[in-house]
């Protein structure tokens, strides 16, 4: 009403245009026209752009306290210098400047041609209260502005409604209504549905937390553009951030962008997708522990379901590395022990073992009675599987020390064979298969190929060199530098044509007994006179470094001795000038 009063269109009777979403009057004579742009909803009201905070703190707009209205020449008000005269005892008035009537009394054009001008001309005036007590304030974004609460009168909420309209400073819906309407029910359909479409082909193949970094940057874009069309400025975020000033928008240049059901397009669908990977890949994983749990470490477990490569069916072949270990003598353990006392023996033996392997990410292949039977690099490639599988043998034979001390400490609960328990490991690197073999009804994951027959060879062959561990070449090539090794042989084994170069793994760089600093510079200059055929000094120098050679219970011989018969045999029958160093083995 006010409105239209001050627009002096005198009709009351509003024409709406649903298609534009206006109200307009026309005064009677038709010279003159008034519309609204209202909000896209069944209420048609329309959202007030506030022009700024409460007028009290900010003078948003001009504000006149009710007491200068009341004076005028009828009213003597009191002012802040009035005082009491303690030398009459009364109160002294001083009186005010009769402040309306110089707006509206006779002396007015005096006052105006002064330069005090009438505040209230042209202008609506809305007339109304701010106390605190008597509780009419209204929830505005103002409500908390610069990190301070203010209340806001509902008259100045009048006002701004009253400046939006005669400003027509109305705020534009792209997307229709925020609310359910049947006006925008159908963009904000497809709005939703542009979000769900876009959500789930970016996160759907994605790792959670590409997925999640996805949908965050989403939901930050979708954000950023709303308020941005608002200020009309959409680098908003960035001058906040820099101290610089924000856009102000124009008249009707404001748009209001929904948020909550875009970004509900966004977060849904990304969790629920979430959920459902979260829910298979669980049943994945746990079919593979299910599958592979007694076989692989849980890390490489981990590794082969975040890689994605389930072994497949048959055979695959690749470069891995072998391992084949075996208690010494074990035949004797089965003489000497009560079968229940040789399953315990055992049991506790292989349960070290086998979490050693599966620690340094091994893939047990199996148990033949003692032998431990595994790989490295399969079904999931690992890098340096050849110095993981040294270390396992050099923590094995730890181990294995440690568990002879554990069985003496028992007393009489173990014979003296148990004390002395040694065995003997053969690792070997290079082409095999690994996969899926047997028959349809029972499968075993396992390994095949010329590479696996040399390390079981290597691991039985140890016996005839008296030592502990005994690696290939390739092996040796591979981690020189982290393993002290001696080199054994040059030999060709059982069952094969081509000689192999065979070295015995004595323990990490920097960790070997100190008697090894003497043994191996001796070794090395007999296997030198040995490949030049000196056989004399040969032996020699092998009996010097068999000295040195520890000498402990259950072991049979030495490379040593091992290397002083096989003199003694080529001083009769010479290999002959032509002679490589290979010598063909004749047990496994």
């Amino acid at each position: 009403e006010a409105v239209l009063f001050y627009k002096n269109i005198d009709s009351r009777i509003p024409i709406v245009d649903r298609k534009k979403n206006t109200v307009t009057f026309n005064s009677t004579d038709d010279s003159k026209s008034f519309s609204i742009d209202y909000y896209p909803d069944r209420s048609k009201g329309f959202y007030i752009n506030f022009l700024g905070p409460p007028s009290n703190s900010f003078n948003t707009f001009r504000r006149f306290p009710i007491t200068n209205i009341l004076d005028t020449e009828d009213y003597n008000l009191t002012s802040d210098k009035d005082y009491f005269d303690t030398d009459f005892g009364e109160m002294i008035y001083v009186e005010d400047q009769n402040w309306m009537e110089n707006i509206i009394g006779p002396m007015a054009p005096f006052f105006a041609s002064q330069g005090f001008e009438n505040p209230f001309k042209g202008k609506i005036v809305v007339i109304g209260t701010s106390l605190a007590e008597e509780g009419d304030f209204k929830p505005t974004p103002y409500l908390n502005y610069n990190g301070k609460e203010y209340l806001f009168p509902g008259v100045e909420y009048h006002a701004n409604a009253i400046q939006h309209m005669l400003d027509g400073n109305y705020i534009k819906f792209p997307f229709g209504s925020l609310e359910y309407s049947q006006s925008s029910t159908n963009l904000h359909l497809i709005l939703i549905l542009i979000f769900i479409i876009l959500t789930l082909i970016f996160v759907s193949k994605a790792p959670p937390l590409w997925g999640f970094l996805v949908m965050a940057i989403e939901v930050f874009a979708w954000t950023s553009y709303s308020v941005g069309s608002f200020l009309t400025d959409q680098l908003w975020l960035y001058k906040l951030i820099s101290g610089q000033q924000i856009n102000i928008p124009g008249i009707g240049e404001s748009a209001m962008i929904p948020i909550l059901f875009p970004i509900s397009a966004i977060i849904l669908p990304f969790g629920i997708n979430l959920t459902y990977k979260l829910f298979t890949e669980g049943k994945d994983k746990a079919y593979l522990k299910a599958s592979f749990g007694n076989y692989v470490s849980p890390e490489l477990i981990d590794q082969m379901f975040e890689s994605g490569e389930a072994p497949s069916l048959g055979g695959e072949e690749g470069y891995n590395t072998a391992f084949f270990s075996d208690i010494a003598s074990f035949s004797t353990f089965s003489e000497k022990l009560s079968a229940p006392d040789l399953v315990e023996l055992l049991n506790e033996y292989l349960n070290a073992m086998t979490n050693i392997l599966l620690d340094n990410k091994g893939t047990l292949d199996k148990y033949i009675g003692d032998a431990i039977i595994a790989f490295y690099g399969a079904p999931v490639d690992i890098k340096d599987h050849e110095y993981l599988a040294c270390l396992t043998c050099c923590q094995m034979n730890d181990k294995l020390e440690e568990l002879r001390q554990k069985w003496k400490n028992e007393g009489d609960r173990w014979p003296e064979i148990v004390h002395n328990m040694r065995h003997r490991i053969g690792v070997n690197c290079g082409s095999l298969v690994t996969g899926n073999m047997g028959s349809t009804m029972r499968m075993n994951y396992t390994m095949m190929g010329d590479t696996v027959n040399l390390t079981a060879r290597l691991e039985s062959g140890a016996k005839q060199y008296g030592i502990e561990t005994q690696v290939g070449s390739k092996i040796y090539e591979a981690v020189k530098d982290k393993f002290t090794f001696r080199m054994l042989d040059y030999a060709i084994v059982k069952g094969r044509s081509e000689p192999e170069r065979t070295y015995e793994l004595i323990s990490e760089k920097g960790k070997e007994p100190e008697i090894y600093k003497q043994i191996l510079p001796l070794w090395d200059k007999a296997i030198e006179l040995y490949t030049n055929q000196e056989w004399d000094k040969a032996i020699k120098t092998f009996e010097d470094c068999h000295k040195l050679e520890e000498n402990y219970i259950g072991r049979p011989t030495t490379p040593c001795k091992f290397y002083i018969l096989r003199c003694e045999e080529f001083k009769e029958n010479s290999p002959g000038k032509a002679w490589n160093g290979a010598y063909q083995l004749t047990s496994k």
